[in-house]
């Protein structure tokens, strides 16, 4: 491990490893602060403002933590909301930086991780997350187990009455809806083999809200996720497995099965999401990128 430090009079001479481009940005996002990360050899920068008591959690472990990522530029794609949040999947199912420097933080340890590409989500677009990007996350650990929390479903609203009026002008013809209140309409079945939670996808899907914004999807671009099916909202948890591979068709998820309360600009609180899928492919042998 190597101590980063700022000051004018640096250059490059001065490290005791090769300055990578990432190295220059990270340099430069660092120099307005007072933080003094380690850089660890593969360009992991490590900033602990609280180690934590002598419990750490290990790679099959999971989290209950509170966290936020951001862009260099100060942007937010990802956090918690000062909440602590109870990750349904193991530290293996991190990001690399993620598995490399959880391990190095005990309960109520607090810190900055600073995540080159290479570490991260790589070269690939993930979502809100531009392909190469750095990525910078505000971490604080609360609590950790050996075994998945169980899910927390809140069914005390029904929002069928929506989806049904929403499938009837529509005209989108007949649907399965689970005990869960999860809408799933098959045009295409697929192959018998189904994706399990140890899934990684390959697919084509759009998201949209019920008034037809959309707020995600791969424009036609078959994308591989970096992160089996377990780490996504509970309705395609549930959802996916009805199609295998070559499997079309379109899912509606209620809010307890999406993204909640929770609100982003995309995806106000309290949302409805409709999706069209299609299965391309799925292994459970995780992608090179992002891993």
């Amino acid at each position: 491990m190597l101590l980063w430090s700022c000051g004018s009079g640096e250059t490059e001479e001065t490290l005791d490893y090769v300055e990578t481009e990432e190295d220059k940005k990270i340099a430069e996002f660092l120099a307005d602060k007072d933080w003094k990360p380690v850089r660890e050899d593969n360009g992991l920068y490590i900033y602990k403002e609280k180690e934590g008591d002598g419990r750490k959690p290990g790679l099959d472990d999971y989290l209950t933590l509170i966290y936020e990522g951001r862009f260099l530029d100060g942007t937010v794609f990802d956090g918690t909301n000062g909440e602590a949040v109870s990750f349904p999947f193991p530290v293996s199912n991190l990001i690399k930086g993620w598995q490399q420097a959880i391990p190095q933080f005990g309960i109520g340890g607090k810190g900055k991780l600073i995540i080159p590409p290479a570490l991260g989500y790589g070269e690939n677009d993930n979502g809100p997350i531009p392909g190469n990007s750095i990525l910078v996350f505000d971490i604080e650990i609360v609590d950790f187990s050996p075994t998945p929390p169980p899910p927390t479903i809140d069914m005390s609203v029904d929002y069928s009455p929506e989806i049904d009026e929403y499938i009837a002008a529509n005209k989108l013809g007949e649907f399965i809806k689970t005990e869960t209140g999860l809408y799933i309409q098959i045009d295409e079945a697929g192959t018998e083999e189904k994706p399990t939670l140890n899934s990684f996808l390959t697919l084509n899907y759009e998201g949209y809200l019920l008034n037809g914004n959309k707020f995600d999807g791969t424009d036609g671009v078959q994308t591989t996720f970096p992160f089996p099916v377990s780490q996504l909202i509970l309705g395609w948890q549930e959802g996916l497995p009805y199609f295998g591979k070559g499997g079309t068709g379109k899912l509606i998820i209620p809010p307890y099965l999406g993204y909640g309360a929770q609100d982003s600009p995309d995806i106000p609180a309290n949302s409805v999401l409709v999706f069209d899928i299609e299965i391309v492919d799925f292994t459970d042998t995780p992608p090179n990128a992002g891993f």
